[in-house]
């Protein structure tokens, strides 16, 4: 998606009426574009993107911007009958955001466009908003990850408001073959249909995944996984913006899991990424480097007696 950010957002505009914000800017952005943007910043690690763009002037700024982060995008779709996605952002005075969006291009993308090849033995493949996406829902995407998971590859999907409100059924077809599932407290109860986040985990880590994370805020992430169940608290930051926090968190956590780091350290770090994030308006603009983010992360003693060293 291209982003185009406004704030702040005091009050809706009256029907037929208008309002004033400070800023407007346009950014990069997208749950799965987020995500990678993210990773590439920290370094150490290549990362690729694979959605679907058109050949617009959107599209020709989002390869522009990725290219100069040195994200593979070789293997991106292209179409030539819609244009590329757009959201629009609107930064509410706490920080807090609203979105309008077009998903536009994004819509295109399927298994018939996906170049399978890409994947290699010992990848990740992280999903980013999917679901949400009419090729690539329920058994669309379902399919697309058994496809994947054959190729011995390790499959996360990170969970996004679903606006078509179908909620489980979008989702349910593909755990058997998600090894990773992170998502927030509010949709963890909507696509598990329960009423608590125990039962919540408890029902996502009875489909298939091994790791469940549910991001709450303020109040840290919860993991629960064979090898640490907790909460990790989060960073003492300013936050100014919370766009992309939770596709920030996904990027540090598969950063250190693909570093071989254990479930609970890949989580701190994680929490330091996101953390960094929201410190600046954007969904990536404040995301910081590989050794920023562990200077933080020492400076606030959280370091514990864990290797951070690459």
């Amino acid at each position: 998606m291209l982003d185009i950010i406004t704030q702040p957002m005091s009050r809706w505009p009256d029907r037929g009426g208008a309002v004033n914000s400070e800023t407007t800017e346009l950014v990069l952005g997208g749950m799965a574009l987020n995500t990678a943007v993210a990773i590439a910043k920290l370094g150490k690690v290549p990362v690729g993107l694979i959605s679907c763009i058109g050949h617009d002037v959107s599209g020709q700024i989002l390869k522009t911007g990725l290219k100069e982060l040195n994200i593979d995008i070789t293997h991106m779709c292209f179409t030539n009958f819609e244009n590329t996605g757009v959201a629009i952002c609107f930064i509410h005075p706490d920080g807090e955001r609203s979105f309008v969006l077009c998903m536009a291009a994004n819509n295109k993308l399927n298994e018939s466009n996906i170049d399978f090849d890409a994947f290699n033995d010992g990848d990740f493949l992280h999903i980013g908003g999917a679901m949400i996406m009419e090729g690539t829902r329920g058994e669309g995407l379902a399919s697309i990850l058994k496809k994947v998971k054959a190729q011995k590859v390790t499959v996360s999907v990170d969970t996004c408001w679903d606006g078509t409100n179908q909620w489980g059924n979008i989702l349910a077809p593909c755990l058997p073959y998600c090894d990773i599932l992170l998502t927030n407290d509010e949709e963890a109860k909507r696509y598990s249909g329960k009423d608590n986040i125990d039962d919540a985990i408890k029902y996502f880590s009875s489909c298939g995944p091994k790791v469940v994370v549910v991001k709450m805020g303020n109040n840290g992430a919860l993991i629960q996984s064979k090898d640490f169940c907790g909460i990790i608290p989060i960073f003492n930051v300013s936050a100014i913006d919370t766009t992309g926090a939770g596709d920030s968190f996904a990027a540090g956590f598969l950063f250190g899991l693909f570093n071989n780091w254990s479930i609970e350290q890949s989580a701190i770090f994680a929490s330091a990424v996101g953390a960094k994030c929201v410190t600046a308006y954007g969904a990536t603009t404040g995301v910081a480097s590989y050794e920023e983010t562990i200077k933080m992360i020492k400076s606030q003693s959280r370091e514990a007696d864990w290797n951070w060293e690459l």
